[in-house]
């Protein structure tokens, strides 16, 4: 008789389980069905009530669960949510590749770049070979830039794969990281090659032109010294000779200007035009920009 009352307790048992399991099952059973019939919206609004079920139990759904419901919230344009399931699924051996590349364009949509560098970095680290890669190694380089980390852009520079030499967005950023660093013969070198790709780059041009006059004005400030400190002929004929390299530079810098100044009229570039005309003495010309200048 106790043995009777000991198998129908067990029974009992099996049963509350199953009792319990069903929901979850079925509701994953719904979700999977509505995902093979191409109804996303079907199939969240079925994961998100099975990982609801999981929390009234107190309980964590499998990293698999987060994994989908997240993949398919970001499909669906609801970001904070496929953050949120995400985040859960990363923690899990569920986990991977498109976890974090997922994760990465989330992040940047709500403009959280420290997070969104985190899931680069970790994407970087650990899915090499993957079809994303590329991508997303590039996309690192340009937030290592964009928050400042520029000794460890430019150490990535060289693990790029592909041709970032050839990509006239990778190359402006690398000239940006260059610029940050002082590192003046390679950004000239750079400057000039992202000319080749796009004659009319604004940041090539910027920082050519820019270069140029700078060069030139410290240049023409630095004989002029020389000469009124030592007015004799073979100072003098110093002086002649620097002024013709200013005057070369001074041209170079104004024809970088000029484009710059057809495709962005702000007024910045107008006062460097400005001031240029004035040391050629074209009065006509420098009083034309100054007033695009006001």
């Amino acid at each position: 008789m106790r043995n009777i009352h000991i198998i129908s307790a067990l029974f009992l048992l099996f049963f509350s389980a199953c009792a319990l399991l069903r929901p979850y099952d079925d509701l994953a059973s719904d979700a999977e069905a509505a995902l093979e019939a191409g109804d996303k919206a079907q199939a969240l609004t079925h994961y998100d009530a099975l990982i609801a079920a999981y929390h009234e139990d107190d309980e964590r759904a499998p990293g698999a669960v987060y994994q989908q419901a997240g993949l398919l919230a970001y499909a669906m344009d609801d970001t904070s949510k496929s953050i949120d399931y995400l985040e859960q699924a990363r923690h899990t051996s569920a986990a991977n590749a498109e976890t974090y590349e997922t994760l990465a364009k989330a992040y940047r949509e709500i403009d959280n770049l420290s997070r969104e560098i985190t899931m680069l970095e970790h994407y970087v680290e650990n899915y090499p070979g993957t079809d994303a890669y590329q991508a997303m190694q590039y996309r690192l380089f340009e937030t290592l830039e964009e928050s400042r980390n520029y000794e460890q852009a430019l150490a990535l520079w060289d693990e790029l794969e592909g041709e970032p030499q050839e990509d006239e967005g990778m190359m402006t950023v690398y000239l940006q990281v260059l610029q940050s660093l002082d590192r003046e013969k390679e950004a000239v070198e750079t400057a000039e090659d992202l000319l080749e790709l796009n004659e009319d780059n604004l940041e090539a041009l910027d920082f050519l032109a820019k270069r140029h006059f700078n060069q030139a004005v410290a240049l023409y400030n630095r004989e002029m010294q020389a000469y009124e400190d030592n007015r004799t002929h073979r100072q003098y004929a110093q002086l002649l000779d620097a002024l013709e390299v200013v005057n070369t530079d001074l041209r170079i810098a104004l024809n970088y200007f000029k484009q710059l100044y057809e495709q962005d009229p702000r007024s910045e570039y107008a006062s460097y035009i400005a001031n240029i005309y004035e040391r050629f003495q074209d009065e006509e010309k420098a009083r034309y920009y100054r007033n695009r200048a006001q």
